[in-house]
């Protein structure tokens, strides 16, 4: 039988990824692909089922190409691959954390509390990833200010939860 190269096993949990969030946005009622609303603006699903449908392709293109690899290494536990499997779960972790801050704080400060999150987990991240503190403060304060500009001004969504 052969074994699946590091590349195949990574683009399949990709594809298990994108199928579970889109098997959760279709099951959820709240999120249409198509308009709901008079103005022809897209359903709240929009993004979510697009997003899915990418990440399992793409997942898929990263198995086809770990089963055409000859000479491609397994997946081995280097000091490299520990320090990046250490940052991913510090990523997801800090994520979770995002997650839980704007759901307690939206009550009381609205769509400002998801907006003071966003900056927040954009330093966490920065930092997590060692970028130097002038680069951290100035990507955080632009990032913020273009999900702001987009999804506020732009969009008109607000990020009450």
């Amino acid at each position: 039988m052969k074994k699946l190269k590091a590349d195949a096993i990574a683009g399949l949990l990709c594809m298990a990824l994108g199928a579970f969030f889109l098997i959760m946005t279709a099951t959820n009622h709240q999120l249409s692909f198509i308009a709901t609303t008079s103005d022809g603006v897209p359903g709240g699903g929009f993004f979510p089922y697009i997003l899915s449908v990418l990440i399992i392709i793409m997942g898929g293109a990263l198995v086809v190409r770990g089963l055409r690899q000859a000479d491609k290494q397994y997946v081995q536990w280097t000091p490299e691959n520990k320090k990046n499997l250490k940052i991913m779960f510090l990523t997801v972790a800090g994520i979770v954390v995002f997650l839980i801050a704007w759901k307690i704080t939206a009550p009381y400060f609205g769509n400002n509390a998801f907006m003071a999150c966003v900056f927040l987990l954009e330093i966490y991240l920065n930092k997590l990833f060692e970028r130097s503190w002038k680069f951290t403060l100035i990507y955080a304060v632009v990032f913020t200010l273009f999900i702001y500009l987009v999804f506020n001004l732009g969009f008109s969504i607000l990020f009450n939860a």
